[in-house]
């Protein structure tokens, strides 16, 4: 094996110290279509919307119970009796818009496949 000294730091190669070549691999794979992306993304949007809207019902269900029997719903929400009341409210908003952002981009990326599959007919 002829080597150059910078590469062995001025050490001689011995049969110990010479190391197969990494071998290289190709991995077979296929090209994913923009519309496979769109709905993988969608469905992630949608659990993940969905997740987030049943924490914050638990979380506003918590609250409310948390105000006592006698407190209004009114009360609660809007003279500020819970502090977290309002908070939880836009965590369940939060989670809807989310879940309607996965449902929308997962209906448009079923809308482009089923465009590409009549083209490739």
């Amino acid at each position: 094996m002829n080597t150059h000294p910078s590469r062995t730091l001025g050490l001689e190669a011995t049969g110990l110290l010479d190391l197969p070549r990494p071998v290289q691999l190709e991995l077979a794979t296929k090209p994913v279509a923009p519309a496979v992306v769109l709905q993988r993304r969608g469905k992630n949007l949608i659990f993940a919307g969905s997740v987030i809207t049943i924490v914050g019902v638990v979380l506003y269900c918590a609250v409310c119970f948390a105000g006592g029997v006698d407190t209004e719903l009114g009360a609660i929400l809007f003279e500020n009796t819970i502090p977290f009341g309002r908070a939880t409210l836009g965590v369940l908003g939060i989670g809807t818009v989310v879940w309607l952002i996965g449902s929308f981009t997962y209906l448009r990326g079923a809308m482009d496949a089923d465009e590409a599959a009549q083209l490739e007919e």
